[in-house]
């Protein structure tokens, strides 16, 4: 304890939680004692608080007491002492206490008469935490917890031990991501440093997987369940129940978005209710909880972060939004490839995430490196060769299925997904032996059913459950494009009527652009692109996948007709080649479009939702062919990062960097060091040359400090540089063009 007054205050609050009775000094017959609680007419309490270590001093509290005890007795009323050490008793001292039925013990031991917390922190360690569980046991995952930063908004990167430190402060900590972006693991590393530090903090950690708690009205009913899930008591169920809206009760609750189904309604009203009658129990828990705590969800869940704070029950300012990255930085990438012992050089490209590394890390060494060295840097190769190796290491351990029916089997699987909310899963244990009948034409015996439950790249939700998702979207995607190709190429009628909500990303699209070539099918998928558009009914995300496939492989033009596709619906459209002519989409969703350097031809987009535009850096680079239309985000050249990102040659990348820093960054000028500092490649004679350029044509003015040049923006032409700056690859100005030219 920092202090006697401290202490002193801490033991009368866990008093109060004890016994339910206001804990406060008194005088007793002319002696005084730190904590008196009157539980009835004929029945005391009475607690000393000591900090001195002398058994002389514990004896004088002990005669202390049985003069008061004496004096009670004869007035009737029964007195229960007890003496609070703020150290460990010796024996000695206890025995002391005990000739005299006195109590003496340490603080610590004092706090366990209202909550054992030792107990619920070993049985809760020794349970599942939401999905961070392994891929083949579904028990806990003890892999080797990789320290990661978490963003937060307006404000530099926080990690798991600065996260527990806000809760600690008191502060409301919302953790938003993705499944198998790391939340659940976050939410037990938090759960372990709040529950190491207890001693100093006096701040218990209660950690709640809220999929248990589906259909719960009220924070008593939410704070029972769990408890009766561990298999712990009633009583210190009640002293949770009692203190929970105290200061000593945090609570981390994980999994806000698996309080129930998702339905689907066309009335976002109803759904705004549905999701709130939902939260109806975890609202009632933290608007009256009276510390910090931790409550984690999926990002996409809410329609708005304003929604999302009244169905919690948490106000804005004083709360903490942070999100999971959705993959490790370079940093964190190789620290977990160290912690978890894997020695292999993985290429830069590769998906920097958990759930994929544990997968090639399931390899023996001699697979991984002849995986690598098979794809010659090729990540679509790399795909296909990743797959073959998963299918090929389960057909050895399970010799009753070839690797070829162990892909199929997946590639349905991930079809599947196509119809879920949350993009990865669940998929039911009925439904993979539906899908196993479907693939091999018999139901699987005793052997299959064993390599079922643990098929390659399905992970499980959890050990409660035999449900399983797919650990990540890297296998996923590409497994739905091998499966649409298997489907159109088999004159599968049924896809048209399927109800498709996840479509292709960029890694499916190029696997099914690729397919399409390898197989000889592009005209195949021509006739089924015009056909499907033409039908009353038919799954406007398969539509989508073609198209956006079709308009990145080496064909003529494709013309529409003029055709208005409505309510398309695709993951990755990529016009840089642009092989879609003569068409409009109207009322779309597009979860990312790539603009090419030339407009397409008659290629009009409008009335739609555009998540990210690529290819122009704000509103003002937007090409007239896409009209009326919401765009959440564009290309980001204001960092290093970014630019580096953003697919230019390195001239190009060269006269970005200058121009941002000397045109859009705040100051005077900037010295030269300085306009190119941190990118890679920067050769010096190119530099020159488009220096020279920005200055002979008046875009750049210089001054000396110190003998080195200091390079000013000429005002005049800030408007024409903002819009190169926004148009990029796309710019047509003669500023752009000259320094494309240099890099021929």
């Amino acid at each position: 304890m920092s202090s006697w007054k401290n202490l002193e205050e801490e033991v009368k609050q866990y008093a109060q939680y004890i016994w339910n009775r206001k804990a406060e000094p008194d005088r007793l017959a002319g002696i005084n004692f730190d904590c008196v609680l009157t539980l009835s007419e004929i029945e005391k309490v009475i607690v000393e608080v000591t900090e001195n270590r002398s058994l002389d001093k514990i004896r004088g509290d002990i005669a202390r007491i049985q003069i008061i005890r004496t004096n009670m007795m004869a007035k009737n009323i029964m007195v229960r002492p007890y003496i609070v050490c703020d150290f460990q008793p010796t024996q000695g001292m206890k025995d002391a206490g005990k000739e005299s039925y006195v109590e003496v013990l340490s603080f610590s031991d004092f706090r366990k008469i209202f909550f054992d917390f030792d107990t619920y922190k070993h049985v809760r360690s020794n349970a599942t935490f939401g999905s961070a569980v392994d891929p083949i046991t579904g028990e806990n995952d003890e892999a080797v917890y990789t320290p990661v930063g978490y963003d937060i908004l307006n404000s530099v990167e926080a990690n798991a031990e600065e996260i527990a430190q806000r809760i600690i402060d008191g502060k409301k900590v919302i953790l938003l991501g993705d499944y198998g972006t790391g939340k659940s693991r976050c939410f037990r590393e938090v759960f372990n440093i709040l529950a190491r530090r207890v001693d100093e903090t006096f701040l218990y950690p209660i950690a709640i997987d809220l999929k248990e708690t589906w259909g719960l009205e009220s924070s008593v009913e939410i704070i029972r369940r769990h408890f009766n899930h561990l298999g712990i008591g009633e009583s210190e169920t009640d002293s949770v129940v009692k203190a929970f809206n105290g200061k000593r009760i945090c609570f981390l609750l994980d999994g806000f978005d698996e309080l129930g189904s998702r339905p689907w309604s066309e009335d976002k009203k109803k759904l705004e209710s549905i999701r709130r009658h939902a939260l109806q129990g975890v609202k009632d828990l933290l608007s009256n909880a009276g510390a910090g705590f931790l409550v984690s969800g999926r990002e996409h869940y809410f329609n708005s972060n304003k929604e999302m704070m009244t169905a919690l029950g948490v106000r804005e300012d004083q709360s903490v939004i942070a999100r999971c990255k959705t993959e490790f930085s370079y940093e964190e990438f190789y620290k977990y490839l160290e912690l978890n012992n894997i020695n292999v050089s993985l290429p830069s490209w590769l998906p920097r995430k958990p759930l994929i590394l544990k997968t090639i890390a399931s390899l023996d060494n001699n697979k991984i490196s002849e995986l690598f060295n098979s794809s010659n840097g090729d990540e679509i190769e790399f795909w296909y060769n990743f797959i073959d190796a998963m299918c090929e290491r389960d057909s050895r351990i399970h010799p009753i299925l070839d690797p070829d029916t162990v892909k199929q089997v997946l590639s349905r699987l991930a079809s599947l997904t196509r119809e879920r909310a949350q993009n990865v899963g669940p998929i039911t244990e009925s439904e993979v032996v539906d899908v196993f009948f479907e693939v091999t034409g018999s139901y699987p015996n005793e052997q299959s059913t064993v390599m079922l439950q643990r098929l390659p790249g399905l992970g499980r939700v959890s050990s409660e459950t035999g449900d399983r998702n797919f650990v990540d979207d890297f296998v996923l995607d590409g497994l739905r494009a091998l499966d649409l190709v298997n489907r159109v190429s088999s004159s599968d009628r049924n896809v048209s009527n399927l109800k498709w909500l996840n479509p292709l990303r960029k890694l499916g699209v190029s696997i099914l652009s690729r397919e399409m070539q390898k197989r000889n099918l592009t005209s195949l998928f021509i006739t089924y692109a015009k056909q499907s558009l033409q039908r009353d009914k038919s799954n406007k995300v398969s539509i989508s996948d073609v198209l956006s496939a079709l308009n990145q492989i080496e064909i003529d033009e494709i013309d529409f007709d003029g055709f208005d596709f409505i309510e398309a619906h695709f993951g990755d459209l990529n016009f840089e080649r642009a092989n879609l002519k003569n068409i409009k989409f109207s009322d779309g969703v597009f979860e990312s479009i790539t603009l090419g350097k030339v407009d397409p031809e008659s290629i009009v987009i409008k009335d739609s939702f555009i998540d990210r535009l690529l290819g122009v850096s704000s509103s003002s680079g937007v090409p007239a062919w896409i009209k009326n239309c919401e765009v959440v985000s564009y290309e980001s050249i204001d960092t290093l990062t970014a630019i580096k990102k953003s697919g230019l040659t390195d001239e190009q990348t060269m006269l970005v960097s200058i121009l941002i820093k000397v045109y859009r960054q705040a100051g005077n000028g900037r010295l030269e060091h300085t306009l190119t500092k941190g990118l890679a490649a920067v050769n010096k004679k190119s530099l020159k040359k488009i220096l020279q350029y920005l200055i002979s044509n008046g875009f750049l003015v210089t001054s000396k400090d110190n003998g080195e040049t200091i390079y000013k923006p000429v005002r005049k032409h800030q408007e024409r540089i903002e819009k190169i700056l926004n148009e990029l690859d796309r710019s047509n100005d003669e500023v752009w063009e000259h320094v494309t030219m240099l890099s021929a």
